[in-house]
Formats: C-alpha cells, sequence, structure tokens
C-alpha cells in the first residue's frame, strides 16, 4: 500500500508596485485559466485527495481583480475596443510561454504578422482574441461549448464575441477560489500557504546563515537579522489564506522549500501540524535513520515534517512532458506500486503545479486525468493530503537539527552570492534599519511594516541570480526598486542614488570570445581548444525545482566561420540519443548513441561529448538553439524552456594552436 502524498505548488508574485490599483503582467489571467482553475476540474471529476499550496501574493491578485478593486492589465486590453497600444501587446505577448503562443496556427500565423508591423486594424483586434484564447486550458474548453466556438471561428471576431470572452473570463476569477474552498471544505482537498510575501525565511532571519551553508559564492557580510519579519510573513500567510478559504490552515510549505533551525523553532509557535521540505536536507542532517518512505519525522515533537521524493517529483516535472501522456500515467502508477511492493510506505511528492504541463503534449490532461483516476480506484494506492499523512501510524523521529537549505540542496545560491543579488541585498538593509528607526511614528508604522515584508520577496533574489533575459531581471528590480523608494519616501527621505539607477546587470551568460576551432574526439584536445567558448551551468537554468541529480553538467559552445561547436560535460553517460534543434528550422542534428565511446564525423563521445554543425544547416546569424538527450526514461532538455539565444559575431583575432 502506497500512502500517495502530493502537492501542488501555486505561486505568482506581486506585479503591483506601491500605490498603485493595476496590474500590467499577463502572468495571473494565464495561471488561473490554463492552470488554476481546470486542475481544480480535474481534482472535483476525479475524486483525488491531495493538497494544494496557496501564497498569499497569488491570493490577493486573484481576489483582488475578481472584486474589481485592482485592474487587470491585460484583461483591459481586451475591453477595450479600438485600444492599439501596441507596445503594451507586445509586452503581454512576453509574458504567454512560447507553447502557448504556437499551439493554434492562426495565433502564430497573427504574432508574426504583429512582428513584421505589417498587421491590420481587424488583424489586431483579432490578435487580442487570441492571445486570451489561448491562455485557456483545453480540459476547460469542453465545459464552455461558446468559447470553443470562437476558437473554431478564428478570424474576424465581432463585438459580440468579444464580451462573450470578457464575461467568461470574470465568471472565472469570480469562481476560481471559491471552488477550491467547496473542495477544502469537503475533504477532498487541503490548502496550505507560504509564508507572506515568499521570502527565503532562513535569510531574512539571519544572512549570515548563508555564509554556514555548502556554498562557494561570495556571501557579503551584511548584518541583516529580522526575525520579527519572520514571524509577520507566517502570520500573514496563515491570516489571508484561513479568511479565504474558510479553514483553519495546519500546513506550510516554505518559499522555495527553504528551512533552518531558527526558522523551525520560530513556526513552532503558530502551531502548525506540518511542514514540506526537500529530501536532500534529511540527508544532510546528523539523523541516523533517514527513511522518507517509512518513517515520520517531527521538528521536536512539534509538527511533522515532510520530504519531498524527488525522483519521482523530477518524472512528473521533467521526464513525462516528452512521452505519451497516457502512456506516463500508467508508467507513474507502475513505478508506484514497484515503489511500495508489499509493504505499507509513504510517497511524498511536491513540485510546481504551474510550469510543467504547458510542455506536456497534451497540456497534462490527459496524463492528470487518467493518473487521478487510476490512483483513485487503485486498491494498492491511497491518496491522502498531508494532514492525513500525520495520522500514519508509522515509526515516528524527532529532529533537532538540520542544515539549513532549500529544495536546491545545502545553500542558497539562487537567492543571495551572485553579484546582483548581493547589490540587492545590500539595498535592502539600508532600507530596513530606515523603516525599523521609523517605526515609532504611529501614522505610518504598518505602511513601512508591510514595505519591509514586499521587498524580501525571494523573487527577487531569485531573477538576479540564474540565467535571465535582461527585460525579466529590468522588471523585477523595477519592481522592487519602487517598493525600496516608497520606503524613503514615507520615512520623509531622499531615495538614494544607488536606489534611483536604472538596472545594470553585473552578471552575463558569457558569450563567446573568439573563434575556437574544436577537434571533434570527445576530448580537451589541448588548453586553447575551447578557450573563449561561452561555459553555461546548466543546473543554473532551471527557474523551477531541479532535478536532483543532472547528468549533464556544463555546457559549452562556440564556432569559427564555417562550423558551431557544442561540448556537453556528463558525470554519466546515459543517454541513447541527441537531437538540437533551431526555433525556425527545427532538428538540424540527430543522432543515436549506442556506445559509451566513439568518434563520428561530426560527434564524439570520451571524457565528454563534442558536436560539430555547419552553420549552412543552422541559416543564420541569430541562433534559438534547443538540445534534446534521451535515455531509456528520460528526456532532458537544454534549456528546460526556451531556447540558448545568441548572435554569431565576427572576430578579428581568429586563430588556432
Amino acid at each position: 500500500m502506497t500512502y500517495l502524498n502530493i502537492l501542488w505548488h501555486f505561486h505568482q508574485p506581486l506585479y503591483i508596485t506601491p500605490g498603485s490599483n493595476r496590474i500590467d503582467s499577463a502572468t495571473i489571467t494565464f495561471r488561473v485559466l490554463y492552470n488554476y482553475y481546470p486542475m481544480a476540474l480535474m481534482i472535483k471529476n476525479s475524486g483525488m485527495k491531495l493538497t494544494c499550496n496557496f501564497t498569499p501574493t497569488l491570493i490577493l491578485q486573484i481576489k483582488k481583480i475578481a472584486e474589481n478593486q485592482i485592474i487587470d492589465g491585460f484583461q483591459a486590453l481586451l475591453q477595450d475596443e479600438n485600444s492599439q497600444d501596441l507596445e503594451k501587446i507586445a509586452i503581454f505577448l512576453e509574458d504567454l510561454p512560447p507553447r502557448i503562443k504556437f499551439r493554434y496556427n492562426i495565433f502564430k500565423k497573427l504574432i508574426d504578422k504583429f512582428y513584421s508591423k505589417d498587421v491590420s486594424g481587424s488583424e489586431i483586434s483579432d490578435l487580442k482574441m487570441w492571445m486570451h484564447l489561448a491562455c485557456i486550458h483545453p480540459y476547460a474548453l469542453k465545459y464552455f461549448p461558446e468559447i470553443s466556438q470562437l476558437c473554431e471561428k478564428a478570424v474576424g471576431f465581432t463585438k459580440k464575441d468579444r464580451q462573450i470572452l470578457i464575461d467568461f473570463e470574470r465568471n472565472i476569477f469570480s469562481q476560481v477560489l471559491s471552488l477550491y474552498r467547496e473542495l477544502y471544505e469537503s475533504g477532498l482537498i487541503e490548502i496550505s500557504t507560504t509564508p507572506g510575501y515568499h521570502p527565503i525565511m532562513p535569510l531574512v532571519c539571519d544572512l549570515s546563515t548563508a555564509r554556514k551553508t555548502s556554498t562557494n559564492l561570495e556571501i557579503p557580510t551584511i548584518k541583516f537579522s529580522y526575525p520579527e519579519d519572520v514571524r509577520a510573513h507566517i502570520e500573514m500567510g496563515i491570516d489571508i489564506a484561513t479568511d479565504v478559504f474558510g479553514k483553519k490552515i495546519s500546513g506550510i510549505w516554505p518559499a522555495e522549500g527553504s528551512i533552518s533551525n531558527e526558522v523551525l523553532d520560530i513556526l513552532m509557535e503558530y502551531r502548525i501540524k506540518w511542514l514540506g521540505a526537500d529530501e536532500q536536507i534529511l540527508y544532510g542532517s546528523n539523523c541516523e535513520e533517514k527513511d522518507i518512505s517509512s518513517t515520520l519525522y517531527k521538528w521536536k515533537y512539534a509538527f511533522n515534517i515532510f520530504f519531498r521524493n524527488h525522483q519521482f517529483s523530477d518524472r512528473i516535472g521533467f521526464i513525462y512532458h516528452s512521452w505519451e501522456e497516457s502512456a506516463a500515467a500508467e508508467d507513474l502508477v507502475r513505478r508506484i506500486h514497484e515503489f511500495s511492493s508489499d509493504r505499507e510506505k509513504i510517497l511524498t511528492i511536491i513540485l510546481d503545479g504551474e510550469n510543467p504541463w504547458e510542455w506536456y503534449r497534451q497540456d497534462g490532461s490527459v496524463f492528470l486525468t487518467q493518473f487521478y483516476q487510476k490512483a483513485v480506484s487503485d486498491d494498492r494506492i491511497r491518496p491522502i493530503t498531508f494532514s492525513q499523512a500525520c495520522e500514519l501510524n508509522f515509526k515516528t523521529i524527532s529532529l533537532h537539527s538540520i542544515p539549513a537549505g532549500s529544495w536546491m540542496g545545502l545553500n542558497f545560491d539562487n537567492w543571495i552570492g551572485k553579484p546582483d543579488a548581493n547589490k540587492l541585498w545590500s539595498i535592502l538593509a539600508d532600507a530596513r534599519k530606515i523603516a525599523k528607526q521609523h517605526a515609532s511614528a504611529q501614522e505610518i508604522q504598518q505602511q513601512l511594516k508591510n514595505l519591509s515584508l514586499m521587498a524580501e520577496s525571494s523573487d527577487f533574489f531569485w531573477w538576479m541570480s540564474v540565467p535571465a533575459e535582461q527585460s525579466t531581471k529590468a522588471k523585477f528590480y523595477s519592481l522592487f526598486r519602487s517598493i525600496i523608494s516608497e520606503i524613503y519616501k514615507k520615512s520623509g527621505l531622499i531615495v538614494p542614488v544607488e536606489v534611483t539607477k536604472a538596472f545594470v546587470p553585473a552578471t552575463k551568460i558569457n558569450q563567446p570570445e573568439n573563434y575556437i576551432t574544436a577537434v571533434i574526439d570527445g576530448k580537451i584536445t589541448n588548453f586553447f581548444e575551447w578557450s573563449g567558448a561561452s561555459e553555461i551551468d546548466i543546473a543554473q537554468l532551471w527557474t523551477t525545482f531541479q532535478p536532483f541529480d543532472l547528468p549533464v553538467k556544463k555546457l559549452f559552445y562556440g564556432y569559427d566561420r564555417n562550423n558551431l561547436y557544442i561540448r556537453i560535460d556528463m558525470s554519466r553517460k546515459i543517454f541513447t540519443s541527441i537531437s538540437i534543434e533551431t526555433e525556425d528550422r527545427g532538428i538540424i542534428f540527430s543522432y543515436d548513441i549506442t556506445k559509451e565511446t566513439f568518434t563520428d564525423e561530426n560527434i564524439a563521445i570520451d571524457e565528454c561529448m563534442e558536436i560539430k554543425i555547419p552553420w549552412e544547416k543552422i541559416g543564420k546569424d541569430q541562433v534559438h538553439l534547443l538540445i534534446r538527450m534521451k535515455s531509456f526514461d528520460t528526456e532532458i532538455m537544454i534549456p528546460p524552456a526556451g531556447y540558448i539565444v545568441f548572435e554569431k559575431k565576427s572576430f578579428d583575432d581568429e586563430w588556432n594552436v
């Protein structure tokens, strides 16, 4: 018997600047239509028991849009019949995931017309409709035939058509949180939450904690320790979720699964029943018994800690998207049977409930519905909520010390240590001191407190730490800057120049520094062979839960006038094939791998994998590259979303050694 303990994590940062009542992002509307509403329908229709984790910032934005307290600029664009605001259309298009934009041929054609700047007024009107229609998950379409009819109509939308779509979106926003509340009150699901504005609580509690982890990065010596902020975040999360969903919140998924001894001790004050964390934290502890499938762990006998099974979580998040969805559902059930065999075990799966499905062949609708149906009807599987898992009759061990860490390991490298992230921590530390000094002023006390919590959001530090488009980094820095500026303004002070300056990234993904010509032999032939090539740390490409044990560690690319060269460093030679594709030409290179070590004309594997691709196969200097590597049951995409983007340059210093 497997007690199946699943948590879907739903999170969006706050997209509203202080003092504003407008969101200029398509993300909230997209996620409601594509994720939150259809996933609730799937749960309700299947009778699947599980846990859904909502962050307070997401709850508040959905609620306030539904109640017309804030304006969703993406929805407003559709509602404005005469809007020809091309700049806003471009911004909102950028917010939509690539796979969503290319799902419908007519939508892709309208996008191409828009960017060609040879677009008519009627085509812009149709484009605005498709920007919204494409957001609606196929599973939900069957419940709304009037919306399906709009998709079939495709072009030439009328004012009446637009009003049908506007009314539909309003209806969904008014229902979605109530639907989850209904499921929670019925006992079918459990609702948990994440503290406040999604802070990395160990760092807010004491920033010096990062220096005691397994990091190799440069951690700043900034004095920043506000356990009172941690308490405020916890209280905010529990209060908002309890108010909106109608029942006491018993469980916490900390932002990014980040915990420390100090944070766990603070959480004891709030009488929660359980908390989620990653198995790496248990494995890094001094606990002698490390069996998350047959043991219940408690923090000082106060509350349970459930450690996520990385392998199963990764299969859903990173592997099954390349499978036929029915086969993926069957495979998952089979593996759950093998997991427990004839014993009683608990299987805890925690992952992002948003991003994986857009990469699935049928948007996850077949996989999720069939998996739910199989799990509910299988005598050897019992789906449960996390609170129900607390009552299982398993051996219990009390933990009294754990290493600080997150889902990514025993460090906080995705939120501190990189130059841009360190800069934000320095700015935040100065502003937090100002807020504390002015906290005695009753009229602004609460405002300064809330602004400080807002500025502690993990998202700001995340986007300053991971490889991302400069436009994305600049957008989040702009939000951060607006919050920090408001702290100084509310305190009657001039905003420091360091805060008001436009964002200039200190860290970038390296571009090739000169021409290289690699020898395709699977070896580092000489020191200069790859000198000057661009090096990419693969692990940093994941902007959601990262695979636990990536067999690919580093990627290098470089070129000369005739060829593009790619080098892949692997920890394990498990792959059976590799293919490389570009956005416009599709697959430009593919190879079936039958030996661990070999040399062919354009590919070789030995100490590393080396590949050569002639430029005529790529076709142009602006390159959008995607690498797919398959093994028996795994596919890794590099990058996991989007493309590696670079432009071929000409170098004057062409030389080889």
